[in-house]
């Protein structure tokens, strides 16, 4: 029978000092760990928190530079394809910036506050106020919407109202004048000829309206309006969108 051995007792005092120091070194590194997880979440905590309120503000003058721009063009009377077309920039581009998917530069910002009547400094005002909507609209009141040495006036019935649903024009056509080649936007338009005569032309087909006569057109097709005669033409009319 094999002789039996009793365990070395140095060998056991080495293992069990070994254990001992593995968890003492387990130890030590939850600890460590545990520190730096600590340290990391209130570094991860302070940049975020710092890098939240740096978001919120920019989102928040986004916001303000959307519906600055949107108040201001619906206060002009214009459709984003009109403000676009005369700033020089895209449709698309208008669209962005008022529902605030990107940020103006400032000569894109520039160029449109020019179109609207306005300026950086008044813009960017502290004193800025959206315009109170209003129940009487004086002459003096009313938005002429094309330049002023047309033959064509279309003045806006505006109320500074960013609820409204229907538009209101009183249009006045000079002597032999025509509105520009082709318009066409979304929405419809109907209107009363309360003077004189004018022609419609929608497409390929042409209408003469004498006074008392009304029309109904889907704006999406293209149409002009003539007035043929030596004299003034007077038309009042309604249309959707409220832009034009």
């Amino acid at each position: 029978m094999p002789e039996n051995h009793k365990p070395n007792s140095t060998t056991k005092s080495q293992a069990e000092t070994a254990v001992t120091d593995s968890d003492n070194i387990e130890n030590d590194v939850d600890s460590v760990d545990d520190k730096d997880a600590a340290d990391i979440d209130i570094e991860i905590d302070d940049i975020d928190d710092d890098e939240l309120n740096d978001s919120e503000a920019d989102e928040s003058l986004k916001e303000d530079i959307g519906k600055k721009i949107n108040q201001l063009r619906l206060a002009k009377g214009y459709s984003q394809r009109k403000l676009a077309k005369l700033s020089g920039l895209t449709n698309t581009s208008i669209s962005s910036i008022e529902r605030n998917k990107v940020s103006p530069a400032v000569n894109t910002l520039k160029a449109i506050l020019t179109v609207l009547g306005s300026d950086l400094t008044t813009f960017f005002s502290d004193e800025w106020k959206e315009p109170k909507a209003r129940v009487i609209v004086t002459p003096k009141d009313l938005l002429e919407l094309n330049e002023p040495n047309s033959k064509v006036s279309l003045k806006q019935v505006y109320n500074c109202s960013r609820t409204r649903n229907l538009g209101f024009l009183i249009e006045t056509y000079q002597p032999n004048s025509s509105t520009e080649e082709k318009i066409a936007h979304e929405g419809e338009e109907i209107g009363t000829v309360i003077e004189g005569k004018i022609i419609i032309r929608i497409e390929d087909s042409t209408y003469l309206l004498n006074q008392g006569d009304s029309y109904v057109i889907d704006t999406i097709q293209p149409h002009t309006f003539i007035n043929p005669t030596d004299s003034i033409t007077r038309i009042v009319s309604a249309h959707t969108p409220t832009t034009y």
